[in-house]
């Protein structure tokens, strides 16, 4: 029973031995699993760009994607985390990126438009907001896209830094200092009015909205990552009837970065994100505009364009991520196992049998070995040796266990053996 039972464990060791070595070749080409927590960098309290990523943080969670978000102080800090990997996911303003620098990043798609408002201090002698030589200017802190906006369109304009008194003001603190007429004029950077924007809109005496209509067309020739948006005619507010007059501002694209060896699976996942995050009407554009993957500063990942091409696949629509990703990663397993197994299972039961045969046919090599020896010797002493020989063959080959099918091997055998000592018995 043991020597079957070791001839049925090599035989099917041998086979799980194959189909272990196809499945370790198969892992290779296995997408790794995504990682457990996904670290996104946010931006300042307040700010569009921390709360789109609370809410990626919750659509996340939802999937059973852990989140650690990581306060910062805007789009520039964003950038640079990304390029370091402290950070796996950042919101950046379109713009920044620099090729050489910036290689090995990508972009999952735009999500809105962040356009400059730009407001001057009516009284501050100012005929162009943009030739601010002499003058003090709100530029936002190091760091913030605001500042590498302002930045942008002044050098357009011709402007130098150290021409003009650089304050880095942001939000209220810049509002109310340029209300205050401690500085002449102050960049935002926002896809939507917040309390600073708000506070200037409402003091049309003090502070006045920048309108680039009559070279928003310039600009974008001068500056393409930047478009021109329209904020029309009570866009703010039709009760005060804010702005009186339709403003045309210069937007940048806001985009979701990642680095460019993103997780497949987790590329797919963030377009759906997204999609579900900001495919509704904004201020500043349409329902279904965003996100988009046109247009965008970074490539996108092979992953999310496929996603934004043919959408989910059935698998995720009908299964939780974590669960999808498992039965993909498994997936690949099975090619190795159905290909290796299918024939395992056709030749394991003749491998076995030839095992059963080869422990009788080396009973049959002792068999002739006796015989041949029996002819060289005639004296009684040596014929008594090879009978014991005998005896002692045919006590082991009814041992022998092999299954009721190999019966009739031994059963045949045995007769052999007494036929070869009925030829020894005779003088």
């Amino acid at each position: 029973m043991l020597s079957r039972f070791l001839a049925f464990l090599r035989t099917w060791v041998l086979g799980a031995m194959v189909v272990a070595a196809g499945c370790a070749l198969a892992w290779f080409f296995v997408a790794p699993a995504p990682p457990d927590v996904v670290r996104i960098a946010t931006g300042p309290e307040g700010s569009a760009y921390r709360d789109v990523a609370e809410a990626w943080a919750a659509a996340l969670a939802r999937e059973g994607v852990a989140v650690s978000l990581r306060p910062t102080d805007g789009a520039v800090e964003n950038l640079a985390l990304l390029r370091d990997r402290e950070v796996d996911l950042a919101p950046v303003q379109g713009g920044l990126v620099l090729p050489g620098r910036d290689g090995g990043l990508a972009s999952l798609g735009g999500i809105f438009n962040e356009p400059a408002w730009v407001f001057v201090r009516r009284g501050g002698g100012l005929r162009n907001p943009m030739q601010v030589a002499g003058h003090k200017v709100a530029l936002g802190p190091e760091g913030s896209g605001t500042r590498a906006l302002a930045l942008a369109l002044l050098a357009a304009n011709g402007v130098v830094p150290g021409s003009y008194q650089d304050l880095p003001l942001a939000g209220l603190a810049a509002a109310e200092a340029l209300l205050a007429g401690e500085v002449d004029v102050a960049f935002f950077v926002a896809t939507r009015p917040g309390p600073a924007i708000s506070l200037l809109l409402r003091d049309p005496a003090r502070a006045e909205l920048v309108n680039f209509s009559t070279r928003a067309a310039a600009y974008a020739v001068r500056l393409p990552f930047l478009s021109p948006v329209v904020l029309p005619r009570g866009g703010f507010s039709l009760a005060e009837d804010l702005p009186a007059q339709p403003a045309t501002m210069l937007a940048a694209q806001a985009f979701l970065a990642a680095r460019e060896d993103i997780n497949p699976q987790l590329a797919a996942l963030l377009v759906r994100v997204l999609q579900a995050t900001h495919r509704g009407r904004q201020l500043f554009a349409a329902e279904g505009s965003f996100p988009t993957a046109l247009n965008q500063d970074l490539p996108l990942p092979p992953a999310a364009r496929q996603a934004y091409e043919h959408g989910p696949s059935q698998l995720h629509q009908w299964l939780d991520f974590r669960w999808a990703v498992a039965v993909e990663r498994l997936w690949v397993f099975a090619i190795p196992l159905v290909t290796l197994l299918l024939p395992l299972l056709r030749f394991a039961p003749p491998v076995y049998a030839w095992q059963m045969r080869m422990r009788v046919w080396r009973g049959y090599d002792r068999l002739r070995r006796i015989e041949r020896a029996a002819q060289g010797y005639a004296d009684a002493a040596a014929r008594a040796a090879l009978l014991e020989q005998l005896a002692t063959l045919e006590t082991q080959v009814s041992r022998m266990g092999v299954p009721a099918g190999y019966a009739a091997l031994l059963y045949a055998m045995r007769r052999d053996i007494d036929y070869v000592r009925q030829n020894l018995a005779k003088p």
